[in-house]
């Protein structure tokens, strides 16, 4: 088997060969693309089998308070119990997130980035205005809107939906099958 070049190796050859400056450039570009495309296609791929993979996500918080508007009751995963479900999952196919936070004139953006370990990337991004409500101070508000954020870029950046728990009732509900049931 011929030894494969890298792209700078094949530069070298040419040029030592006597070809022209841009027919090299042409050469490098072209190897930058090709590159892209299979990073592109890997990070496809891995994050295909992925989700294939990655089950609903828990909602393990609950939320009660009333307030001058009224009750507020519902239940949401924490940024935790997210990454506990998908860290593992996206790590067996190289991949990782992150994030990036920023201010924009009282509002808070957060980008979530995916990554796969060939170098292909995709950036999922929501601006939202500081959380204000309860008796937060304005650090605590900006905290809470970034953690928010985090949650519903990452879930959105890949394809992830919530459940409640039941506590495995809806395992069970069914029940056993007698012998009539299983003849129809």
């Amino acid at each position: 088997l011929p030894e494969t070049l890298t792209p700078l190796q094949m530069a070298y050859q040419l040029i030592q060969g006597g070809a022209e400056l841009g027919s090299v450039k042409e050469m490098l570009a072209l190897s930058k693309e090709l590159a892209a495309d299979q990073a592109r296609r890997a990070f496809d791929a891995a994050l295909s089998a992925a989700k294939a993979e990655i089950p609903p996500i828990l909602k393990n918080r609950v939320v009660d308070f009333t307030s001058q508007k009224g009750r507020t009751n519902y239940r949401h995963e924490d940024m935790g119990e997210i990454a506990r479900t998908v860290d593992p999952i996206l790590a067996r196919h190289g991949l990782s997130y992150r994030f990036r936070t920023e201010q924009e004139q009282g509002a808070v953006r957060v980008t979530c980035i995916v990554a796969h370990r060939d170098g292909h990337s995709e950036e999922n991004a929501i601006t939202a205005p500081r959380d204000d409500t309860g008796n937060k101070n304005s650090i605590q508000q900006i905290g809470s809107t970034i953690t928010y954020l985090q949650r519903y870029t990452l879930k959105a950046a890949l394809g992830l939906a919530a459940t409640n728990d039941d506590d495995g009732r809806a395992a069970g509900a069914a029940g056993v099958i007698n012998a009539e049931q299983l003849a129809k």
